[in-house]
């Protein structure tokens, strides 16, 4: 049996990170009736987005939503939010602009809906390559290139190689805190249930994290849903920065008592401030 699925991206600028992320659905093993592509634009300065949208409208059911003047570009959930309520089908796909979906995605996503039933919330794996080592015209629905890509030490990941949930994402539903696995570029929610938990929390907008934990959070506690490591569901999460190469966003990664979407969520979720401090000391950094 086959779902249906929205996936739901928001862009700003860099516009060569989104051509691929935009190919690497156009290459899907799945048919392409049964998903959409949700761009969400928050003011980008890149004309180029509308070039991406141009080159892959007829490949993919693809609706490009240009956002009104923002404050704040930064505005992942806002984003989400207007995505959910455009979007057609019974399941969102949650990614970022800067991931390729490795050709399998959506099949084995579909594949653990038919295993495991409908009342599951799903998340996967990322791999970290530079997008100066990706070819677009060599993504296709083999992967071949994809696999065959340096793996990065991202600034997004801590500086490691590897996803720092390995170890312990492997182990949902039953791993501690299972809502502290979930990331906003690769997570998978039937639409029913982010309305019914009153979408995505907007407070987050204008700071780095935590928005895609909270929904994770309210979904799997207010509503019993199951969560569910989708293995083999990869996004290859592109860099352009080396890891010395330092920018706001990246710091703050690690200033996480100075922000306040990390104070927040420490109000929300009883322990997580200290299951965040074990697994941030867990994967190597002790400045916490």
């Amino acid at each position: 049996m086959k779902s249906r699925f929205s996936i739901i991206a928001p862009c700003y600028n860099n516009s060569g990170l989104l051509r691929n992320m935009l190919k690497g659905f156009s290459v899907q093993n799945y048919p392409k009736e049964d998903f959409e592509v949700i761009v969400v634009d928050n003011n980008s300065s890149d004309s180029g987005i509308y070039s991406c949208y141009k080159e892959y409208k007829d490949k993919l059911n693809l609706t490009l939503l240009y956002r009104q003047i923002l404050d704040n570009t930064f505005a992942l959930n806002s984003a989400r939010n207007l995505g959910v309520k455009i979007s057609k089908y019974d399941w969102c796909v949650f990614t970022d602009s800067d991931c390729i979906p490795s050709s399998n995605y959506l099949m084995r996503v579909n594949n653990i809906i038919n295993n495991k039933g409908k009342n599951i919330c799903m998340t996967g794996l990322r791999e970290f390559i530079h997008f100066k080592d990706v070819e677009v015209d060599m993504i296709d629905g083999t992967d071949l290139h994809l696999s065959a890509c340096p793996r990065f030490k991202s600034p997004s990941n801590y500086g490691l190689t590897k996803d720092r949930r390995i170890g312990k994402i492997e182990g949902l539903p039953d791993t501690e805190q299972p809502w502290g696995h979930f990331y906003g570029c690769n997570m998978i929610y039937k639409k029913e249930d982010i309305i019914k938990v009153g979408m995505f929390d907007e407070f987050y907008d204008g700071t780095w994290g935590y928005d895609d934990i909270d929904m994770a959070y309210r979904i799997i506690s207010e509503l019993n849903v199951e969560p569910i490591f989708a293995d083999k569901a990869v996004v290859y999460h592109q860099d352009e920065v080396a890891p010395a190469e330092k920018n706001d966003k990246s710091v703050s990664k690690t200033e996480k008592l100075n922000n306040p979407n990390y104070q927040y969520i420490c109000k929300k979720i009883n322990g997580y401030y200290e299951f965040s401090t074990r697994e941030f000391r867990r994967f190597g950094l002790t400045d916490f």
